[in-house]
């Protein structure tokens, strides 16, 4: 997977966990298959080498839209809460609720609900399907696109099924935003393109667009940023710059720049008592580079930021290496 790997450029990874036995080989191999077509689409773009090594990895785009501010409608799928591990009902506040269905080819997309966060949009939907006990061996994807105010988002995102069965695929979804105002009325248009079985071998064609007007406002009054300040240099001359830690209600981000690339670098999260905080994305760019965690609970008053890279030496199963000197802490409270 190494050569895969090392040709994602300026892409999130959004990293799914699978429960046991819900993922089989078959699936494992579509799932390389998809990302190899991915980076062929964009094979023209002449950018840095970062490696990703994961166990399994989920790569797309995505998107949202807006009527109803309270979670007063029946959800058919599973809520927002569930995809980024949050408690039942706790995001209720931040929620557009659309509720909202449309057919195409005698498939029915509802289109459940929306958050926008800091820096992605978060979607559930459900397609009302008619599949065979067969495909439910298989996962099953949509191409998403997602317009803001008239302009399409080209920043990638993640995501994916999440509960299959013969007549519904629940159908969660990130994409990824840049320098949209939350407090502000946003237009935003998405649309789904087909449902295809991971294989490829199978798929059903439609074309299921939304159109409506979402706000953050709410969770932007309880977004807090925390800045790192945190500068060191890697043995090679590589510059890294820890810009700041932001909390949201629905995802804790760490931010950071680098400069004179050498090794791709990542930070993991633990609290006052050591206990590891789930990584939800990992946003690569040129630019401006974003690790996502889940939310802080209410009892974490401390982070610790551990940053690592990955060795490339041949023969080393965890290649893994953690930078303990230039660990630090944030207060976060």
């Amino acid at each position: 997977m190494k050569n895969l790997f090392e040709s994602l450029n300026d892409e999130k990874i959004t990293l799914l966990e699978f429960e046991d036995g819900q993922i089989t080989d078959i699936e494992k191999k579509a799932t390389k298959k998809r990302i190899k077509a991915k980076l062929k689409s964009r094979s023209g773009n002449k950018k840095r080498i970062l490696a990703v090594a994961a166990s399994l990895v989920v790569i797309t785009i995505l998107g949202m839209n807006t009527k109803y501010t309270l979670a007063d409608i029946p959800i058919i799928g599973d809520a927002l809460e569930k995809f980024v591990h949050s408690q039942e009902g706790s995001l209720s506040d931040y929620k557009t609720v659309i509720g909202e269905s449309v057919e195409s080819n005698g498939v029915k997309l509802t289109l459940n609900e929306i958050i926008l966060d800091e820096g992605q949009l978060l979607i559930s939907s459900t397609f009302h399907t008619d599949i065979s006990d067969n495909d439910l061996a298989y996962n099953w994807y949509s191409k998403i696109e997602v317009y803001i105010n008239g302009k399409k988002s080209d920043l990638g995102g993640g995501g994916g099924p999440e509960g299959i069965t013969n007549s519904a695929v629940n159908y969660f979804w990130t994409s990824d935003l840049k320098n949209i105002k939350l407090q502000d009325n946003q237009q935003i248009k998405i649309v789904f393109n087909d449902l295809e079985r991971s294989d490829s071998k199978k798929l059903i064609k439609g074309k299921w667009s939304f159109e409506f007007t979402a706000s953050g406002e709410k969770l932007r009054a309880d977004k807090k940023s925390i800045p790192a300040n945190k500068y060191f240099i890697l043995e090679e001359g590589q510059k890294v710059t820890v810009e700041e830690l932001i909390l949201t209600p629905v995802s804790t981000v760490i931010t950071y720049k680098m400069e004179g690339i050498s090794n791709d670098l990542y930070f993991r999260l633990e609290d006052q008592n050591g206990m590891k905080l789930q990584e939800f994305s990992r946003q690569l760019s040129s630019d401006i580079n974003i690790n996502r965690f889940i939310a802080l609970e209410n009892n974490i008053v401390k982070l610790k930021v551990i940053p690592y890279i990955y060795s490339n030496e041949a023969g080393v199963d965890n290649n893994e290496v953690i930078l303990y000197d230039e660990i630090f802490e944030i207060d976060v409270k």
